[in-house]
């Protein structure tokens, strides 16, 4: 989301889950901040309702070379959509929302699921991934890699100064 003067004051992922239902995933530390943001700038007129699901969804990434060999063995769905797109899915007996997303610039997923199943996923991904050498990593972790690759967070790298082609995300908007 961009301000007037064309810089950046949100930096999130939308996702068209059906014709008129969107999910937006944003950084775990702005997350009341971009809520907020998109409420204020919101249509008044009943046509746009905005509602925090962060309590009811389970969120995992399984990112680099190893991915879809530990994933694959998991879901009778194809896994071969594109970048930037979402599938549902069964990944064991566990109903996700396979996003092909990644923050690490390795291929991979972000894998979303309703809370009561996270604890099942996540032994569902830990088990079937012990062969192929997973290893579990947090926020540090990911906010390394990402630097790496060159990946841009909020508040760090980018602010409402920064347009999205002075920051070199020309290609997201």
């Amino acid at each position: 989301m961009l301000n007037s003067r064309g810089g950046i004051e949100c930096d999130f992922t939308v996702t068209r889950v059906e014709e008129e239902l969107f999910s937006i995933v944003t950084g775990t530390a702005f997350g009341n901040r971009d809520l907020s943001w998109i409420r204020r700038h919101a249509p008044t007129d009943g046509s746009v309702r905005c509602s925090d699901a962060t309590a009811r969804w389970a969120c995992f990434a399984i990112w680099g070379p190893r991915a879809r060999e530990i994933v694959s063995p998991l879901t009778d769905d194809p896994l071969d959509f594109g970048y930037m797109r979402m599938r549902e899915l069964a990944l064991g007996d566990v109903p996700v929302r396979a996003l092909r997303v990644t923050f690490v610039g390795e291929l991979g997923w972000e894998l979303y699921c309703p809370t009561e199943y996270g604890a099942g996923l996540w032994s569902t991904l830990w088990h079937a991934g012990s062969e192929h050498g997973l290893l579990a990593g947090g926020y540090r972790a990911i906010d390394s890699l990402r630097l790496e690759k060159g990946y841009r967070v909020w508040a760090a790298d980018i602010t409402p100064d920064d347009t999205p082609h002075e920051a070199g995300l020309g290609f997201c908007v």
